[in-house]
């Protein structure tokens, strides 16, 4: 009992002193030296007022050699001069996000993440500024294999898939002789299996470009009646194995907006042969196109089993396959790609659904593309 007499005595104590700290004009200094990014304040003739031990750390400089010196001597970053963060934050009032690369007192470089603000007072004067950085090197060198381990999967995996296919088709064509019944039944089902392998490596390499922003959209002006009737007249085929109707509705009006005509046409596909497979047999997928002034709406919908609401907020996350996919085979590859091509025309994408009523997939596009 005497022991745990005193641990309750060592507990209280221990609260009474951090809440007496937290009271404490010391307590902002605190926060900021037990941070793990490093972070400088400056005064607005941008003199330093305060560095905390991860700065240190990646400056070279200690606390007491920094304090009052000018913040481009110890912060010697890319961006020092020319289009300074912290300048930039402190004239606009908004916070600034930039990588950079910074070098020590002794010469050696690191990759960071700047990120600054100015400090007001609750009259908005100006005070000065903060800057925290962190470094990024490991994370620059995991997307450096990413990307090389993207261009392996092409030219080392999709390659002898292709050729494989090839040959299999030449064989289904009865170009190195007559097979017989069973043969053929054989042959079909090895070919469909390695044109879905093709079609999977395709998807799964297209999002990785997509997501390392190695495939970047090509705006042109495009009209998008004739590029929806595209993807109607392309997924006819697949639509028709299931006796499913394709309609296809546009106002009066022509619709021209700049988007890229191959990645458009990629997200339309895969909405609608989204739809058309978790569609019953003889039902309905409509494709809608609407002009909401500076945006283009484009909805896909269904006459599927629905998507469960808890289901919802994921759709769009690799490999995530919902409680209503049901026996239907795929990665979820597919509507990850649609919303990375969607993210990267700056547009938005979502979805509305009842379970046993459908689903609708919606998407809409800018009209214009701003540079960035």
């Amino acid at each position: 009992m005497r022991n745990l007499s005193c641990f309750i005595d060592d507990w209280d104590n221990m609260k009474k002193e951090s809440s007496d700290l937290t009271k404490s004009p010391n307590w902002p200094h605190f926060i900021i030296q037990s941070m793990a990014d490093g972070v400088i304040t400056v005064d607005g003739e941008m003199h330093i007022t305060d560095l905390n031990r991860a700065a240190e750390r990646l400056t070279g400089y200690s606390r007491q050699e920094a304090l009052g010196r000018f913040c481009g001597d110890v912060l010697q970053s890319s961006l020092c001069g020319r289009e300074c963060p912290l300048k930039v934050a402190m004239v606009s009032g908004e916070a600034v996000s930039r990588e950079a690369i910074l070098q020590n007192r002794l010469g050696q470089k690191n990759e960071v993440m700047l990120t600054a603000s100015a400090l007001r007072d609750n009259q908005g004067n100006l005070l000065g500024g903060v800057e925290t950085f962190r470094g990024i090197g490991p994370i620059k060198q995991m997307e450096k294999e990413r990307r090389q381990l993207a261009g392996m999967f092409a030219h080392d995996l999709k390659g002898p898939v292709v050729a494989m296919g090839g040959l299999l088709n030449r064989l289904r064509q009865g170009k190195v002789g007559e097979l017989s019944e069973a043969q053929t039944t054989y042959l079909e089902t090895v070919y469909q299996e390695a044109q879905r392998l093709e079609k999977l490596i395709s998807n799964f390499l297209d999002f990785v470009r997509l997501d390392l922003h190695i495939l970047t959209p090509l705006p042109s002006a495009v009209q998008a009646e004739k590029e929806c009737q595209e993807v109607i007249n392309r997924c006819q085929v697949l639509a028709g194995a299931k006796e499913i109707a394709l309609e296809l509705e546009f106002p009066q009006d022509v619709i021209v907006l700049q988007a890229d005509p191959i990645l458009l046409q990629r997200a339309l596909c895969n909405l609608m042969e989204n739809a058309i497979k978790y569609s019953p047999s003889q039902s309905q997928v409509v494709l809608t196109v609407r002009d909401l002034g500076m945006e283009v709406q484009f909805a896909v919908k269904d006459q599927g089993p629905g998507i469960a609401l808890e289901d919802q907020p994921h759709l769009f996350e690799l490999l995530f396959r919902g409680k209503t996919a049901g026996q239907e085979t795929g990665l979820g590859l597919g509507l990850a790609i649609v919303k990375r091509i969607i993210d990267a025309h700056d547009g938005r994408i979502w979805v509305e659904s009842e379970e046993g009523k459908g689903a609708t997939f919606f998407f809409t596009l800018p009209k214009e593309r701003h540079p960035d």
